[in-house]
């Protein structure tokens, strides 16, 4: 019943992967009609597009044509058709976009400098993919102010439940990062894709209100029982901060307006003793980052100091983080600034840096991570400034930023299509706020003008 065995772990066949795909294109189109116009269906497909390819790993990622896989070629077309017949041009010149230009302009000039423009052109291309997430999530947001549209993505992510519930009904476990117990991730290539990708659903699920209450719960339950089962910690840890913000929202806003301080107590209280149980029962799962987190600078080292313990602390990732850092330090003043070039760990270490900030320290020197730290900046105090779904945002934000520690969503597509999404609606949250303050200040100066306290008549 199974394809080939990978490192990995198993993949599915084609006797499964087709007529699976075939049944899950069904609900793809009544969701992508139902959407409400281009941009929305366009993130409903694109959606559905990336945790689909997922499982086709077997096949996406053999290069196809010009070297390119097919994975890439997939993200490729998406952007083309997204810049070409979605993305309004007056929309690219939002200037919350800066530090997303700001970080390509960066990438295409340290390949120059490293003599690999490959490496900068698929980093921009990348880059370029979450920017048409965003804007055509910001473009279906103003068409649909109550996010209709996000209730029909929620079936975007229908393949990564129905190829995991395979899976486990047909035995088809992967062995964990951590080398303890097994995850099941649906055939998908490794569990960080597949379990981000699945908290991308989960943010989408949070975020359609609209949707009846009945089928909120139910995805969102399914999902983060998904999540759990996919076993990726990082991601585990990122889905902390979010389903406890989804949780506290809809309890607070589940009663009437009056009473809502009380319930916002009530489920605070709620939300701390599920934390403190999670926690419990996680605490061997996280006890290595607790040891990393009481003294992080005696595992930041050269990576000939590390002993054999501490090779294995969090999966080995301070011996790679410091392994990168030592590496960048080796380099010319210039790629101290400037980075060693998009992508140029490929060939150099058997494993990408498993840290943002510590992958754009090497790549794109210290100018990458002051761009990368003002991207993070911008579109949290967006969040901050927003109305309405403020907390939950902030959440969505900071549970990113948690991923980006410990895994690069920024590498994955799957963590660019979360991050394209998030600060799509963000941008939307923050504008709308700023218009609607703009608008109750004219108000005030119409009724009071110059100061004074008389009634324009």
């Amino acid at each position: 019943m199974t394809a080939q065995a990978l490192p990995y772990g198993p993949a599915f066949g084609p006797g499964i992967l087709l007529p699976v795909t075939l049944l899950l294109l069904v609900p793809l189109v009544v969701a992508a009609r139902r959407a409400g116009g281009m941009a929305g269906a366009f993130v409903v497909v694109a959606l559905w597009l990336r945790t689909t390819a997922g499982a086709y790993h077997l096949y996406m990622f053999q290069p196809l044509a010009g070297g390119l896989s097919g994975n890439a070629l997939l993200s490729v077309a998406v952007t083309g058709f997204g810049l070409l017949f979605v993305v309004r041009p007056a929309n690219l010149a939002l200037k919350w976009l800066l530090p997303v230009y700001l970080l390509i302009l960066l990438a295409l000039f340290s390949a120059g400098l490293n003599g690999d423009l490959v490496g900068g052109i698929n980093v921009a291309v990348k880059y370029a993919y979450m920017i048409v997430i965003l804007l055509a999530a910001f473009q279906a947001l103003r068409r649909d102010p109550e996010a209709r549209f996000l209730t029909w993505a929620m079936v975007s992510f229908l393949p990564l439940l129905v190829f995991q519930a395979l899976s486990l009904a047909l035995n088809m476990p992967k062995g964990a990062e951590d080398g303890d117990g097994l995850v099941w991730i649906g055939g998908y290539n490794h569990e960080a894709a597949f379990s981000v990708a699945l908290l991308t659903g989960f943010l989408v699920g949070g975020l359609a209100r609209s949707a009846p209450r009945a089928v909120r719960i139910a995805f969102l339950s399914v999902t983060l029982i998904a999540i759990l089962l996919a076993g990726y910690r990082t991601t585990i840890l990122a889905l902390a901060p979010l389903a406890l913000a989804i949780f506290l929202g809809g309890l607070t806003m589940s009663v009437r307006r009056d009473q809502r301080g009380a319930m916002a107590v009530t489920a605070t209280v709620a939300g701390v003793l599920l934390f403190a149980i999670a926690a419990l029962l996680y605490r061997e799962s996280f006890a290595d980052l607790a040891a990393f987190l009481a003294d992080p600078a005696a595992l930041i080292k050269t990576p000939r100091d590390f002993d054999l313990l501490e090779r294995q602390v969090m999966s080995g990732r301070p011996l790679i983080w410091s392994s990168y850092i030592y590496a960048w330090a080796d380099g010319t003043p210039l790629q101290h600034l400037f980075g060693l070039g998009p992508e140029s760990w490929e060939g150099v270490f058997k494993v990408y840096p498993h840290n943002t900030l510590v992958a754009t320290l090497y790549e794109l020197g210290w100018f990458g991570v002051a761009a990368m730290i003002a991207l993070w900046t911008v579109m949290f105090a967006a969040a901050a400034s927003a109305r309405g779904d403020r907390f939950l945002l902030i959440a969505a934000h900071f549970a990113f930023f948690l991923l980006n520690m410990a895994t690069m969503p920024f590498w994955q597509v799957e963590g660019l299509a979360f991050y394209g999404l998030l600060c799509g609606y963000t941008v939307h949250a923050a504008r709308a706020a700023a218009q609607q303050g703009t608008a109750s200040q004219d108000r005030r100066a119409y009724r009071f003008p110059e100061g004074r306290g008389v009634r324009v008549r």
